[in-house]
């Protein structure tokens, strides 16, 4: 298997990557590659698994960086842009672009690719995962087919397959997936049962979204979608005493109807569940990472009484936040 990557800031032009067939990894592999010139500065770490590459990347670019991309095998990725942006534009116009803007995920499945791939931000921070059928069978066993649902289709037909049209924004929960999956510093086998772990988490959500989701397109437009990244911008640093939904209309310019039923459309749970599992998430932060009590954690999310945080936590979770802290 191999890729062949071109561009006129790379400084030999062209770079060739091969790729091992091997029928099944037993032990976990890492490199971090660096690569810099006048042009870019980039990092990047390579974890490869049993039927998975995972790449970590932290790049910086003088946009708009270019660069021809061929890959002589079935492409299966996840890819999830931090910041910046990626746009691919095949050759043949019959098969599928890929766009994925700063904030944003999409799953797709392209059996050639050839074409082009542009980056217009000067800073990339992404998570990509790579995957082959071999770990899908491997993993969902003869369920693949219908725990997959459309996704199983279309590589059974090998034709292209995006999750989403448009990329959807990278939702909280997947989100603390993807810091666990960057930040994991386990070593050996339980570095490598941890991270397939979580890709195998990731790929159960995405697919179970994709047997739930309506498949029409969205009736929102450019600008109304702008808008509804403007709420969840606010959601996100007013978290404590987040603005009611008449605030929140009048802020975006949205009616009160749009703000609700675009918000779903996009973030895939109303307003008021997102903001709560927000501070859910958050809460776990507060309480693991920093070392807060259930009280503290309740308080600093905008509960002013802690019982009714725990009753909250434990409705979501089904266990106490106080456990949390047995494990901190």
């Amino acid at each position: 298997m191999k890729s062949i990557f071109q561009s006129e800031h790379f400084t030999e032009k062209k770079i060739v990557k091969t790729y091992t067939n091997a029928r099944a990894r037993k032990h976990i592999v890492e490199e971090n590659r660096h690569y810099e010139n006048a042009a870019v500065n980039i990092d990047i770490k390579e974890i490869m698994l049993d039927g998975i590459h995972i790449y970590i990347r932290n790049e910086k670019l003088k946009p708009p960086f270019i660069m021809q991309v061929e890959h002589d095998f079935p492409f299966m990725k996840m890819h999830f842009e931090m910041e910046g942006s990626s746009k691919y534009k095949p050759l043949d116009p019959k098969n599928p672009a890929v766009n994925i803007p700063s904030g944003h995920y999409n799953l797709f499945f392209l059996p050639k690719v050839k074409g082009t791939l542009t980056y217009d931000s000067p800073i990339r921070k992404t998570l990509e995962i790579n995957f082959n059928k071999r770990f899908l069978k491997r993993v969902f066993g003869p369920s693949l087919m219908d725990a997959s649902s459309a996704y199983g289709q279309a590589l059974l037909s090998n034709t292209p397959f995006l999750m989403w049209e448009k990329s959807k924004p990278i939702p909280p929960n997947i989100l603390l997936i993807i810091q666990d999956i960057i930040n994991c510093n386990f070593d050996g086998s339980i570095k490598k049962t941890y991270l397939e772990s979580k890709v195998i988490e990731v790929l159960s959500i995405l697919f179970n979204e994709i047997k739930n989701k309506n498949h029409t397109e969205q009736d929102y437009t450019e600008i109304d979608f702008l808008k509804i990244k403007e709420a969840e911008a606010i959601l996100q640093k007013n978290l404590k005493n987040p603005p009611t939904i008449p605030e929140l209309a009048i802020l975006t310019g949205l009616n009160q109807f749009k703000l609700k039923q675009h918000f779903k459309q996009v973030y895939g749970k109303p307003i008021f569940k997102y903001i709560t599992d927000l501070r859910m998430e958050k809460a776990i932060q507060l309480i693991v990472d920093h070392g807060h009590t259930v009280s503290e954690a309740a308080y600093d999310i905008g509960y002013k009484n802690p019982q009714h945080f725990t009753a909250a936590f434990k409705r979501k979770f089904n266990y106490l936040p106080s456990k949390l802290k047995i494990h901190s």
